[in-house]
């Protein structure tokens, strides 16, 4: 069987997708990633062929407009009552998400059809916001699985094709860029692409309904590197990961940047906090604190077994990595998804949440004593744990896949 793996062109997202790759791979099938060239260290680091598909468009500075034009909707939005937009806001908010999106998909699609039609995949497994591997499936009349990574944020939002049943033709309600796309490469615009969906989120933290839903154990990886001897000694105070992803301070800029603050709130307690950055963003992280390792570009689940506790911006994959290791989460989100995700965690008791215009030093060090001495955070940390642990492994969910051939 040949898969093709089409992720968001951001290495977090591929990482999430690599359990089933290595999966596909050791049960002898033939598996390609195609994507951006931002991709592809990411990619041949897990043994595997990249494909390119696009490259010309910038998504990160796309979906960094998004949000601006977002939060301009919600200064400024017009209600039918609290919390409910007009159909007219909601039609817009629709097209300020989708933009990026649509410029991702006509920048790949032309590269994606053509490797589909000369390589011939049995199956495309996607990710729900890549709308150019539809295209690719239908070239070659492959079936589309959806592979989540987190909660099901497209679908929540009314994104199109995301599993939303819709009465009315898709073309009606679909942006015009998009139905045009689609019409140019003969696929047709459906209310949910895939015929299945692979969801490494467990139950307690995924929202409800899910379509065609496949529940498979979520896979620890954050990327490769040698490890550092420090890994393995063991730590004479509970160890702290703090880390801040990367696409915050992209999205929002750089006054979001949390990690001084953060440090401050958690310079009482008699901890070691390990930092992990980019290197753009080492030199804003303080050096006057003696009991703080700065670590770049190291694989939070290369570390996050010795730890006692996380602070993390609420991201998909430090929350999911953070839970399979059974840690209790402090999160602040900042932008889209994270606030889902913050949600779901503080819902089940396994983190303790603060809203960006309640992350004060001294709200954040309430919190972090909370997360660092309190007995039930840890424990719903450790239910969660469990769940997850329980949950299929990729490897045997294989032959669900091999069934659609």
């Amino acid at each position: 069987m040949r898969v093709l793996i089409t992720p968001m062109p951001w290495p977090s997202h591929y990482y999430q997708m690599v359990g089933v790759v290595w999966a596909l791979v050791a049960a002898g099938h033939e598996v390609r990633v195609a994507g951006q060239p931002a991709l592809f260290d990411a990619v041949t680091g897990t043994g595997i062929t990249a494909v390119a598909a696009g490259g010309g468009y910038d998504i990160m500075t796309g979906v960094a407009e998004m949000v601006q034009e977002r939060q301009k909707v919600d200064q400024q939005p017009n209600m039918i009552g609290e919390g409910v937009f007009t159909p007219e806001d909601k039609a817009r908010l629709l097209k300020i998400r989708m933009i990026p999106h649509i410029r991702l998909a006509q920048d790949a699609a032309e590269d994606l059809v053509a490797f589909a039609r000369a390589w011939r995949p049995d199956v495309v497994i996607t990710d729900p916001l890549v709308y150019a591997a539809p295209l690719a499936a239908a070239a070659v009349g492959a079936p589309v699985v959806r592979h989540l990574w987190g909660p099901d944020l497209a679908r929540h939002i009314g994104l199109p094709g995301s599993g939303l049943s819709e009465e009315e033709d898709p073309r009606a309600v679909w942006p015009e860029e998009m139905v045009e796309l689609y019409s140019r490469y003969g696929a047709k615009p459906q209310p949910d692409f895939a015929v299945l969906t692979l969801d490494n989120c467990p139950d307690s933290l995924q929202l409800a309904g899910v379509p065609n839903r496949v529940a498979m154990r979520y896979v620890s990886y954050n990327g490769s590197m040698v490890a550092p001897p420090w890994v393995l000694e063991p730590a004479d105070r509970p160890r702290v990961c703090v880390t801040w992803g990367s696409s915050t301070g992209q999205l929002l800029g750089e006054d979001v940047f949390m990690v001084p603050q953060i440090l401050e709130a958690l310079s009482p307690f008699d901890v070691e906090a390990v930092v992990a950055v980019r290197p753009e963003d080492r030199s804003r992280v303080p050096d006057d604190y003696d009991w703080v390792r700065v670590v770049e570009n190291v694989p939070l689940n290369l570390f996050l077994p010795t730890c006692h506790a996380i602070v993390h911006g609420s991201s998909g994959g430090a929350a999911l990595t953070s839970a399979m290791y059974g840690l209790p989460q402090l999160v602040l989100p900042h932008v889209g998804g994270e606030g889902i995700i913050y949600d779901q965690l503080t819902a089940v008791g396994a983190g303790i949440g603060l809203k960006q215009d309640e992350s004060s030093v001294e709200a954040i060090r309430q919190a972090a004593d909370a997360v660092l001495h309190d007995d039930k955070p840890r424990e719903a940390a450790r239910r969660l744990q469990r769940e997850m642990l329980s949950q299929p492994p990729p490897s045997e969910i294989i032959s669900t896949l091999e069934e659609l051939v």
